[in-house]
């Protein structure tokens, strides 16, 4: 018999797979990026499809088969809206993670993202710098970023607030730096 694990996932990427599935690229907390097929999600009857769609969080238990695993069961974790800065992250993500590696702090790095932005009505300013800050955490978690004195403490952490973005907003063009050095230092 096979095992069910459950874990929080956030889901970066859906495609159709065989006559009614989709194959689903999800970041999990425990687990790193999977891809999981998800049989008849895509028929009316799918109590699974509203719980699955693209760029949204929630609560997955899968099964491991032989190339990928299966979803077996979702329920929503939280409700966030999926702004345009959600689905960015998620296209980042999908060039930057592969295989199955956990990484918690990353996928924390996320959530409290999402969270943060669906908790707070921000101006484009505050939006941009909130995308610098997460991208520029991304990007030095997954090693992309070396140690910089003076943007560790920001990069270390996962705590957002209003006030912090209005710190970080001097700060924003020597992150941005960083992120574009970083990508094109890595063929991003």
């Amino acid at each position: 018999m096979h095992s069910i694990h459950t874990t929080v996932g956030f889901i970066i990427d859906s495609r159709p797979y065989s006559e009614a599935g989709k194959m689903l690229s999800i970041f999990t907390r425990d687990f790193g990026l999977i891809r999981a097929t998800a049989q008849g999600i895509r028929l009316e009857k799918s109590k699974l499809r509203y719980f699955s769609q693209i760029y949204s969080f929630g609560n997955f238990s899968f099964v491991k088969g032989k190339e990928y695993w299966r979803l077996t069961n979702a329920e929503d974790a939280e409700n966030f809206s999926s702004e345009k800065l959600m689905v960015r992250l998620a296209m980042l993500l999908g060039r930057l993670l592969h295989g199955e590696e956990t990484n918690a702090e990353l996928f924390d790095c996320i959530f409290e993202t999402a969270k943060f932005l669906s908790a707070n009505s921000l101006s484009k300013e505050k939006l941009e710098i909130l995308e610098s800050v997460t991208v520029g955490r991304i990007l030095h978690k997954l090693g992309y970023i070396g140690n910089d004195l003076e943007l560790n403490q920001y990069f270390n952490s996962n705590d957002i607030s209003l006030d912090l973005l209005d710190l970080l907003k001097d700060k924003k063009l020597t992150i941005n730096k960083h992120i574009n050095k970083a990508l094109k230092e890595s063929h991003l």
